[in-house]
């Protein structure tokens, strides 16, 4: 007997072992009986085996073909189904179903998953549904005792035997070996798995910085054992949801951990890869695009993730001379995903830097209408995100000053961070230092003395403002030479706002307080602020142009609407646009100037304090701001 027959038919004993009145069911009366059997290895060899658990005797089964048959020349009726029929194959096997069970005999039916791959009348007329377990310390125990024909006393730990697949037994349990061996076989191919897993090989409880995505999972999880267990339809499971955040915020590695933990395939698709699979010629991508969608329905329930979903823009937007092919590949991905195919038991991901460039046909409900924002994580979850990653690396070390300095960064960095501090104590053929990981974190910073201040006082100047309007909480500034920047100050979470002219007039000020504050402490303002896409200056222009051209809030003729506000970069080209930007900035500096003036102490010590250490979080400022309230400055003495 070989490990893998003989766990086939322990877990399969075990199924009836637990209801036994289902098996009392089936010598006494016709019940209908549906087994689900997830795992591939599993469902083989179960298909191979179950009728000698079942029925002792030999017992005359009949497979539910549709031919005529006669019932008193029959104990039962079984349908043994592993792989999901096409559509044009359902109403044969919804007759031939209906012919067995006609018989009124008991009849059982094994697939991998009842609800998709079993007809409707099985579904419909089911009296018991069971599922597969997974394989337990205890089972592998007995596992062994048989295979070997010894006696096992050894369990393994609930940990290891979590980790344990089918393969693993057939491996390493052998008639052979003594338990003891075998049990060893056991934990070293697990721990060789564990080894050898790759970074991204993560639960969701291991995502951190995603509180809202690992819920949405989490809930959806939870419905698709109800949708498997046919308590709910599918159109009860919230089963498209879109993801939006930076880059490297773990969006792919998101949907991979979901449905690893669903139990799910996962394809992955995008308008690239879609575009690429032929000569760029609308019908190879509509063929491509087709194909992924019919695999994933194919493989139902399954995941299907499409990447980059802004590829898919607003339709009412386009005037380049490609509108039509534009559309027409819209238009596809529209009726693939809710289309007369259907999609009953895939679930659809879609992640995109900024979801206001799709169309939002693709947003609304019975589509990708769940949005789930994944921001920049804090230091406590970017501490967490560094333990994950870690593993048992730095166990003993306080890892909150590298998670302060890490503001700013998302999991897609930290994770780089952690594989070049490992790769270079690997290199050094020892184990992990905290410096290694501190090198890999921050960059030498070979800055002139006058410009590393510069940047203390820039950054301090923005964090003393946002703490000043919203607040200490969430608010973090370094000036540390990390992940390519040599300065940040970030807020993590913002609440919900209105959105009023007086709202804007304080996000204005604290973009342009960096720049404001060199002015007003070191006499002149750098470069710093501007020069690239995403500086403040950028920032700062845009935001204004949107206020002027988008949203109503200023300029000359504040109720024209030019155009959404994620197009506000392209309102500057006109003249009235551009004047009504600069008044607004010109009057946001100066108020911004008024209040660095009035906490100009508080600045300076946050500047020092940055130069110092490195980093400060919101709570030192608000006590900084809190001391320079209490005490009256030289001025006023």
């Amino acid at each position: 007997m070989t490990a893998g027959r003989v766990a086939a038919r322990l877990m399969f004993a075990r199924l009836f072992d637990a209801r036994p009145e289902i098996h009392e069911a089936i010598k006494t009366s016709a019940p209908v009986v549906v087994i689900d059997v997830p795992d591939g290895n599993m469902m083989d060899r179960v298909a191979s085996s179950w009728k000698d658990v079942l029925f002792a005797d030999a017992p005359r089964l009949l497979k539910a073909t549709g031919s005529v048959a006669q019932r008193e020349h029959y104990d039962a009726v079984y349908l043994v189904v592993k792989e999901q029929p096409k559509a044009k194959d359902k109403p044969a096997a919804q007759t031939e179903a209906l012919s067995g069970l006609s018989l009124a005999l008991p009849f059982v039916a094994i697939s991998p998953l009842g609800t998709t791959h079993l007809p409707e009348a099985l579904l419909k007329s089911c009296t018991a549904r069971l599922e597969m377990p997974r394989i337990d310390a205890a089972t592998i125990t007995r596992i062994i005792r048989i295979v070997t024909g010894k006696p096992c006393r050894d369990l393994l730990e609930p940990g290891v035997a979590a980790k344990t697949g089918l393969d693993d037994l057939i491996i390493a349990v052998r008639f052979n070996r003594t338990p003891t061996e075998c049990m060893a076989e056991l934990r070293r191919l697990v721990t060789a798995k564990e080894a050898t897993k790759k970074s991204r090989d993560l639960t969701l409880d291991q995502l951190h910085g995603m509180a809202e995505a690992v819920a949405w999972a989490k809930s959806t999880i939870a419905d698709l054992a109800d949708w498997k267990a046919g308590k709910i339809t599918w159109d009860a499971i919230d089963s498209g949801v879109a993801l939006t955040g930076q880059p490297g915020t773990g969006k792919s590695t998101f949907a991979k951990v979901f449905a690893a933990e669903a139990g799910m395939p996962i394809i992955s698709g995008t308008l690239d890869k879609w575009q690429s699979s032929g000569e760029a010629h609308l019908g190879h991508l509509l063929r491509a695009m087709r194909q992924d969608f019919d695999t994933a329905r194919a493989q139902a329930p399954s995941v299907l993730f499409i990447d980059e979903i802004d590829s898919f823009p607003d339709r009412s937007a386009l005037t380049h001379s490609h509108r039509d092919y534009v559309i027409e590949v819209v238009n596809g991905l529209l009726e693939q995903i809710d289309g007369i195919a259907g999609r009953e038991g895939v679930i659809v991901i879609g992640a995109s830097n900024d979801l206001r460039r799709c169309d939002p046909a693709l947003l609304r409900a019975g589509r990708l209408n769940q949005i789930v924002k994944i921001g920049l994580p804090d230091p406590g979850e970017l501490e967490k995100m560094l333990r994950v990653r870690l593993g048992t690396d730095l166990r003993d070390e306080d890892l909150r000053d590298m998670s302060e300095l890490a503001i700013g960064l998302t999991g897609a960095d930290i994770e780089k961070t952690v594989k070049d501090a490992q790769r270079a104590a690997r290199h050094a053929n020892r184990e992990l230092a905290i410096s290694d990981l501190r090198k890999a974190l921050v960059q030498d910073d070979d800055r002139p003395p006058e410009l590393k201040f510069r940047s203390c006082v820039h950054e301090a100047s923005h964090i003393v403002v946002d703490v000043l309007h919203h607040g200490p909480e969430d608010v973090f500034a370094t000036v540390a030479v990390v992940g390519g920047h040599a300065g940040v100050s970030v807020r993590t979470k913002l609440a919900p706002r209105a959105g009023t002219y007086e709202e804007y007039r304080k996000t204005l000020e604290i973009i342009l307080a960096g720049r404001v504050g060199e002015e007003l402490i070191l006499g002149a303002a750098g470069h710093g602020a501007g020069g690239d896409a995403g500086s403040d200056l950028q920032r700062a222009s845009t935001m204004a142009a949107a206020m002027a051209g988008s949203v109503g809030l200023a300029g000359p003729t504040p109720l024209v609407y030019l155009g959404p506000a994620k197009d506000a970069h392209e309102f500057i080209s006109f003249d009235k646009i551009r004047e009504a930007v600069n008044v607004e900035l010109e009057k946001a500096a100066a108020s911004c100037r008024e209040l660095l003036e009035r906490n100009r102490d508080a600045v300076e010590q946050v500047a020092h304090r940055l130069l110092q250490a490195s980093r400060i979080d919101g709570a030192e400022v608000a006590r900084i701001l809190d001391k320079q309230a209490s005490e009256p400055s030289e001025k006023t003495r």
